[in-house]
């Protein structure tokens, strides 16, 4: 996480602690803590609060009854809704970016690479979670469908935060570039449909390594 220093700080601070969210810095059930997010960014906690306000209204949070504030719990269930909504748009995106994209588009990818290698190798997850993050941005931006990203930014928002449990799953971790070795592959011979059907292998692959860390209901 980064120290905030612009205005206006409520609107960086709500923007940073998105961020966060997507990267899996916070977890289900995690409380986020005004005084610590506030010593983090290097902010008073007045923005601090207003952005975990604005976020527990668009349903983002939720607030305890001890008032803690969380990212709530993820189930079975919502994962299971979520995914094949996940699949059909970042597959979209993955589709219509393959022929906005150029050379230098890819040495950027081909380093992303690389470097989620590494973390993998490390298992370095907070690290490798940014740089998932970060490569399939990276891809999805070029799709240049500013309402498709909205879409998908919000999904991400909520199955973010259990990303953290992926790299439990020794399988997956061992095997957590393949699939982006595929879709880089795909968009570099130009084969927009391939590139979308390995982002749906991508997606799936990590939902089968995350599925038996979710809960089956809320209640359990």
């Amino acid at each position: 996480m980064t120290k905030i220093e612009h205005q206006p700080l409520s609107d960086r601070a709500y923007h940073e602690i998105l961020k966060g969210m997507t990267n899996g810095i916070f977890a289900p059930m995690q409380p986020l803590v005004i005084r610590t997010l506030a010593e983090t960014y290097g902010i008073s906690v007045t923005p601090i609060r207003e952005a975990l306000q604005r976020l527990v209204a668009e349903r983002l949070l939720v607030v305890l009854p001890n008032r803690s504030i969380v990212v709530p719990l993820m189930t079975q269930e919502r994962f299971n809704q979520l995914l094949p909504v996940r699949v059909a748009l970042e597959g979209m995106a993955a589709e219509l970016a393959t022929p906005n994209l150029g050379p230098q588009d890819f040495v950027r990818l081909h380093k992303l690479l690389d470097r989620i290698a590494e973390t993998a190798a490390g298992y370095d997850s907070r690290t490798y979670l940014k740089l998932n993050r970060e490569f399939h941005f990276t891809i999805y931006e070029k799709a240049r469908n500013p309402e498709l990203m909205h879409v998908i930014l919000g999904l991400w928002l909520r199955v973010g935060p259990v990303f953290t449990g992926l790299f439990d799953d020794d399988h997956y971790r061992q095997h957590a570039n393949d699939e982006h070795r595929h879709i880089v592959a795909a968009m570099e011979r130009g084969d927009p449909r391939a590139a979308r059907d390995s982002i749906a292998r991508d997606l799936t692959l990590a939902a089968q390594a995350l599925m038996p860390r979710l809960l089956r209901t809320a209640a359990d």
